[in-house]
Formats: C-alpha cells, structure tokens, sequence
C-alpha cells in the first residue's frame, strides 16, 4: 500500500469515526456539538479492547478537539 492509499485509509477512518459518534448522538437524542463528539469518541476509546484502534480514536478526538 503506497502512501496516497493509507492516507485515503485514514482519512476514512475518521470520517467513519467521527460520523459514527454524530448518528450515535442523534439516536441518544444529545445535542450535536464539539465537546460532546469528543466525548462519545473518548467513551469508544475507553470500550475497546484494541490498542491501535484505541490510538486511532486517541487521535480523532484531539482533531476533533482543536477543529482540524
């Protein structure tokens, strides 16, 4: 995998990530805001048993955290 696909790869991820923790928010009926899509990322981080996918989620929340 050449350096173009793994950041397409990453870009996907998360733009998964980030949809993902959006959808769950609209489900649970909370409002849609930053701190609050940090928050649903961390609790994910905290859920899973995967150290890298625990980093990935590490790192979408601190984007997400300074508006990247």
């Amino acid at each position: 995998m050449d350096r173009d696909e793994m950041e397409e790869v990453r870009a996907a991820f998360i733009a998964g990530e980030i949809g993902g923790a959006v959808v769950e928010l609209i489900i649970a009926g909370m409002e849609i805001s930053q701190d609050t899509i940090v928050d649903s990322l961390e609790a994910k981080r905290h859920s899973v048993g995967n150290a890298i996918y625990k980093e990935g989620l590490r790192d979408v929340a601190a984007m997400v955290r300074k508006g990247q």
